[in-house]
């Protein structure tokens, strides 16, 4: 008579089973080059919301918190980003422990850093200025001289330059970091610059005063810069244009900032006309005027940034 209850055999047969299911669970988390990109990335994000988290409580403590306020001011400014700049350097450390990269192999080191900085900060300018440009042609801004004496003026200026300096640094590491590079290395660029322009617009959404096409510009802009990143294989001439882009935006011609007014600019430029066409009270980035000027930046970013092997070595 034949014992099927044998448990010796009851157990050779669920080893295989029970290894399988393991091995399936396993490939959920881990791939062939150690966690899966989704879940590194998932893991990112609550690392940095978490670090920026306790940095703004901490902050709050302090009586640091930034008010609710339309215009804004260097000193709020550079508070507020250094705590993004804090936890998101802390974030892409931890991230590269894991990984066992070096934390600055997420587009802070490459060659040409300091030529690739300031052709960002010239292109930033002369493309924000294109804007106005188009928008005082079109009759949909005026633009007037700020009653600011000249001692007040340079001190402003020097310290705008300083607050959006950090707003490039912060805001690049953090949504064009470590996330751009794992995803651009592991799966595809367009994936990667996909994903992370539709995070940096949807962000954009706490901004005052937010419009449909602030948020669709804010996508083009966060895939023209992704282009920038993936020409030159780091974030400095990304940060360079960042940071001039939105000093030229908020200092030198004195217009919202997704609906944040600047304390202290030179010139003073008032919106007319329909918000669709002038940006209204989000500023330029608000006007479908802007979508041109993002396409001419991508076509400056083609012919001046020519690809190179070092370039993509970044993403290997």
């Amino acid at each position: 008579m034949n014992d099927t209850s044998d448990p010796l055999k009851t157990n050779r047969l669920s080893a295989p089973q029970t290894h399988s299911t393991r091995a399936r669970i396993k490939r959920i988390w881990i791939g062939n080059e150690g966690l899966r990109s989704g879940w590194s990335a998932l893991l990112f994000v609550l690392i940095f919301g978490a670090v920026l988290g306790v940095v703004l409580f901490v902050s709050h403590l302090f009586h640091h918190h930034r008010p609710v306020a339309t215009e804004v001011t260097p000193r709020m400014m550079i508070v507020g980003e250094l705590a993004l700049i804090f936890a998101g350097l802390i974030a892409t450390k931890v991230m590269s422990l894991i990984e066992k990269r070096s934390w600055l192999a997420y587009g802070l080191a490459a060659p040409h850093r300091a030529r690739h900085l300031g052709q960002g900060a010239f292109w930033g300018v002369v493309m924000m200025s294109a804007t106005i440009a188009l928008l005082w042609l079109c009759h949909a801004v005026t633009i007037e001289r700020s009653a600011i004496q000249i001692g007040p003026l340079i001190q402003f200026a020097l310290l705008w330059a300083l607050a959006f300096a950090l707003v490039a640094l912060g805001e690049e590491v953090a949504f064009r970091g470590y996330v751009f590079f794992l995803l651009a290395r592991r799966n595809r660029p367009v994936k990667a610059a996909l994903i992370t322009s539709a995070v940096f617009a949807l962000v954009h959404f706490a901004n005052p005063a937010e419009t449909v096409a602030g948020i669709l510009a804010a996508a083009a802009a966060g895939l023209v810069i992704c282009l920038a990143i993936w020409r030159t294989g780091s974030l400095w001439w990304a940060m360079g244009f960042h940071a001039a882009w939105d000093w030229s935006q908020s200092f030198l011609f004195g217009v919202a900032d997704s609906g944040e007014l600047a304390a202290g600019h030179w010139l003073t430029s008032q919106p007319h006309g329909p918000s669709w066409l002038s940006g209204g009270s989000v500023g330029p980035e608000g006007s479908l005027l802007l979508l041109p000027v993002l396409a001419l930046t991508a076509l400056v970013i083609v012919r001046t940034l020519p690809a190179s092997e070092a370039a993509q070595t970044a993403f290997k």
